[in-house]
């Protein structure tokens, strides 16, 4: 039978040097002639990825069939839906290139909810920053980075090393770290605790369940069908009593973005007793902010795989 890949061996596939090419490309030939090249190459994948397509036309026949959503597509979603899907993603790569290499200063940044991250920062206090594979957390990292706040992203990445040191080379001094999350390990757990102990922002990503590891999603209904999403970031919130925060950064016109953070809890303690019921009713909070975010913005939505293939899990 005809398996497809798990979403994180295809999101393995690019490569610190290829995003070094790109951001030369964009200085060299500007960002018009960038734009331009963008069509054949998201051509290039639309024809070549067929789980991903697949993937996409099914999320946005959901956004088609809430009232709610149509308005902001194209028209009703037909074969060629997913290559627009594929080009705002290629779109806010091309961003993150420009934003890697220094050119911050050439977008707008709206922000809300901003006041959230200087009070904690002044009280000393962590918090989880909860996000979603929607728009750039690239362009959120940078706007926290420009306040002096502290921000440890945890991604499911063997180069964590690599990508650190990256982002020391392209902004020496800068306060984002990455944490290198194995699904096997309770490690990440303690060094997650760590950071949160000593007033710092940790940045989880909560619309993945994470490959390889033994994680217990909760499920959640989401367009209109119930899918699974990972309990862990939840669980984590309850039991470090730490505030957790919905971080959303979205791309609103041309080199213009939106970036604004929301609680979802209040960041208490929670007896062992009641911490499964507490978790699932912060996911229910999460979900439908996340599908608030779809609706309104549904090409930025940028998961590429079957999100209610485990639907029948249940």
């Amino acid at each position: 039978m005809n398996r497809e890949r798990h979403w994180s061996a295809v999101a393995e596939r690019g490569s610190i040097e290829a995003l070094r090419a790109m951001a030369w490309i964009h200085r060299v030939f500007g960002r018009r002639a960038c734009q331009l090249l963008l069509y054949p190459i998201v051509a290039y994948f639309f024809l070549r990825e067929t789980a991903s397509r697949r993937a996409s036309r099914a999320y946005l026949d959901l956004i088609w069939a809430s009232p709610e959503g149509r308005p902001q597509l194209r028209g009703r979603p037909g074969f060629f839906a997913p290559f627009w899907h594929y080009h705002e993603f290629a779109v806010q790569l091309l961003d993150r290139m420009v934003l890697w290499g220094g050119g911050f200063a050439s977008f707008q940044m709206d922000h809300a909810g901003s006041e959230h991250l200087f009070d904690l920062a002044r009280a000393g206090r962590g918090a989880i920053l909860l996000g979603a594979h929607v728009g750039s957390f690239d362009m959120a990292r940078q706007l926290a980075g420009e306040h002096q706040l502290s921000i440890n992203l945890v991604m499911f990445t063997a180069h964590a090393e690599r990508i650190n040191r990256f982002f020391e080379q392209i902004a020496p001094g800068n306060r984002v770290k990455v944490l290198q999350l194995d699904p096997a390990s309770i490690q990440p757990a303690f060094r997650i605790r760590e950071c949160i102990k000593h007033g710092e922002l940790v940045g989880i990503l909560g619309d993945r369940i994470p490959p390889g590891g033994r994680e217990r999603p909760v499920f959640v209904d989401f367009l209109g069908h119930r899918a699974p999403f990972p309990r862990s970031p939840f669980l984590l919130a309850c039991v470090l009593g730490c505030p957790i925060f919905l971080s959303i950064c979205v791309r609103t016109g041309e080199a213009r973005y939106e970036t604004f953070v929301e609680p979802l809890g209040e960041g208490r303690y929670i007896p062992r007793a009641e911490r499964e019921k507490a978790a699932e009713e912060l996911a229910e909070i999460f979900v439908r902010r996340l599908e608030k975010i779809c609706l309104r913005f549904p090409y930025q939505w940028f998961n590429f795989h079957d999100t209610w293939q485990r639907r029948s899990e249940m």
